[in-house]
């Protein structure tokens, strides 16, 4: 398992169950949408993740909205060296995989020590929404979690070798 996660050689050779590779794709799609809405438009951060901005002077929404913006642009920049992984260097997929998925887990447990107040109480979600109270960030954050820790199992999961020609 150690040697899929940190390969001798990094090279184009997915050694692991193709499904892992593959689930690489839609999790990428989905890291870029968030990435390039948060650079575009970083103003619906006030839907996509529940954060109440009417309460922010002129200076601070300027301020949010520039955070925004740029931490959209290293969420792109992360998705381009996963990219460049899939299609180059496809040993290090598994790698990818634990990256992201850290990074993700890292901004959970900063948020626990710099909450943010958002729209709807606490949870952060939106009362009565169709969603039973979660933004639609964080049915995001959900699906890519999911996505992520199902294709880093896969990617760790070595391939059975081809039985011998006769």
């Amino acid at each position: 398992m150690l040697r899929l996660l940190f390969p001798r050689v990094i090279d184009n050779r997915f050694r692991g169950q193709w499904p892992g590779f593959w689930l690489l794709a839609p999790a990428l799609v989905l890291k870029f949408g968030v990435a390039l809405g948060s650079m575009i438009t970083p103003a619906n951060a006030s839907r996509a993740d529940a954060i109440d901005l009417t309460s922010y002077s002129a200076a601070a929404l300027r301020d949010a909205m520039a955070t925004t913006a740029l931490l959209g642009l290293l969420h792109f920049a992360i998705g381009l060296m996963a990219l460049l992984a899939m299609v180059r260097y496809r040993a290090m997929v598994p790698l990818v995989y634990l990256w992201l998925i850290l990074e993700l887990l890292g901004r959970r447990l900063l948020l626990g020590f710099y909450p943010i107040d958002r729209a709807g109480g606490p949870s952060g979600g939106h009362p009565g929404g169709p969603s039973g109270g979660l933004s639609s960030g964080a049915i995001l954050n959900l699906v890519l979690v999911s996505t992520l820790v199902l294709g880093f199992a896969l990617s760790l999961w070595p391939r059975r070798a081809a039985p011998p020609a006769a």
